[in-house]
């Protein structure tokens, strides 16, 4: 029907403009250009991860001539990946129905009565398939991108420590990495995990990096926000690759101000009564830190250098590869990583398509062995690469050590 037709055509028109205009407020969201207001900024990453997948195609096109420049997009990349989408779409459509026309019907001859139209079986069969494989990965994609990501789940250790002072037998460290504040992670989802981490009632809050994401704009709110974790004994912290990408010096500004202690390659001494800049003797623990294996220093003997023989060593590094390196000369019992975030994917006999360490699936997360100690990995908060999980839902660890009364393997 003639009618029909000019309201289809109307209706494509407003949807194709109403995708357009909205992948291009997503698109600039994720850089230093645009970042939504904060009464929009929940629905914002909804809607952001969403548009993330429309662009992503004809995105990838552009990544060949317009690349990304110290970690971020330009804005030309950004609005040639925005505005450029609809027309790539709509000539990938063209294509598709150019190669496969649909059979028109065979001319009525004079005097017949119509036939009604009948589908055949293999047309039948190949519609269904076709349509079963979109809802299949339609719901897929949408619980990848906004179901799991906000699942967050506490996992918890027991770990045992050569040495462990009396007094600290029983201590509990919180353990959060990743965070990732920016276009891919909420302030409303950080505040829920914050709430869960306190519910934790921790001694020791360690933070191992990656607070921001994307944009230098997220520094201030994405550290600030850190400072709602309460631990009975203290917080520390060192930064990630990211916080360097984004800005270090403004990172470690916004520590300062929290006065949360930032330990890249130095380290402070836990006790009964808190964290402090000297030991005291057969009543502490170190817990050292080390500059990013990516973008920074990494440094044991500035981390370690004067402590104990006999003094249990607890060790941060944003990135677990630095394990596979440690200093013989130094002692660590067990060190915190993030970083490679469980690879955030997690396909049905695939396994992880990307993993972010020189050592493959090593250190993907949970407790791993490094040739000289465990190493814990966070499986993170946030999200960065793409604004999806799959089989690998958020998370937050709660470490209780214990005095172990011979040499661990």
């Amino acid at each position: 029907m003639p009618g029909n037709s000019v309201w289809l055509r109307a209706t494509n028109r407003i949807l194709w403009l109403i995708m357009a205009g909205g992948v291009l407020f997503l698109c600039m969201a994720q850089s230093d250009y645009l970042l939504a207001p904060k009464a929009w900024e929940e629905a914002g990453h909804w809607v952001y991860r969403a548009a993330f997948f429309i662009i992503l195609p004809f995105r990838l096109l552009v990544m060949f001539f317009l690349p990304r420049v110290d970690h971020h997009f330009s804005l030309l990349h950004l609005v040639v990946s925005c505005f450029g989408t609809p027309f790539f779409l709509w000539l990938m459509g063209s294509a598709a129905r150019a190669a496969f026309p649909p059979r028109r019907p065979p001319e009525n001859p004079a005097g017949q009565s119509e036939q009604p139209a009948v589908i055949g079986r293999r047309q039948f069969l190949a519609r269904s398939t076709v349509s079963m494989v979109g809802t299949a990965a339609g719901t897929l994609g949408g619980y990848a991108s906004f179901v799991e990501p906000e699942r967050l789940h506490v996992r918890r250790y027991q770990q045992q420590i050569l040495d462990l002072p009396d007094e600290l037998q029983g201590l509990t460290l919180i353990h959060v990495s990743d965070t990732h504040y920016g276009p891919y992670t909420s302030m409303a989802f950080l505040e829920r995990v914050i709430e869960v981490a306190n519910a934790q009632r921790g001694d020791l809050i360690v933070l191992t990096g990656d607070y921001v994401h994307l944009t230098p704009r997220a520094i201030k709110d994405g550290i600030a926000v850190l400072d709602g974790l309460r631990g009975s004994l203290g917080r520390v912290a060192v930064l990630g690759n990211h916080d360097h990408w984004e800005g270090a010096n403004e990172c470690r500004r916004e520590f300062r101000r929290l006065g949360i202690p930032l330990i890249d390659n130095d380290r402070r001494f836990l006790t009964p009564d808190g964290l402090e800049e000297r030991p005291r003797r057969g009543r502490s623990i170190c817990v050292a830190g080390v500059g990013d294996l990516w973008t920074d220093k990494v440094s044991m003997s500035d981390a370690l250098h004067g402590v104990s023989a006999d003094m249990p060593r607890i060790l941060l590094s944003h990135n677990p590869d630095v394990a596979e390196s440690l200093d013989l000369e130094y002692r660590v019992d067990l060190m915190l990583s993030g970083h490679t975030h469980g690879g955030q994917v997690r396909l049905p006999a695939m396994g992880v398509p990307v993993h972010m360490s020189k050592y493959g699936t090593k250190y993907l997360g949970g407790r791993c062995s490094g040739p000289r100690c465990p190493v814990l990995v966070s499986r993170g908060i946030g999200l960065a690469g793409i604004p999806s999980r799959f089989r690998v839902p958020p998370e937050l660890s709660v470490i209780t050590l214990a005095r172990a009364h011979t040499i661990l393997a």
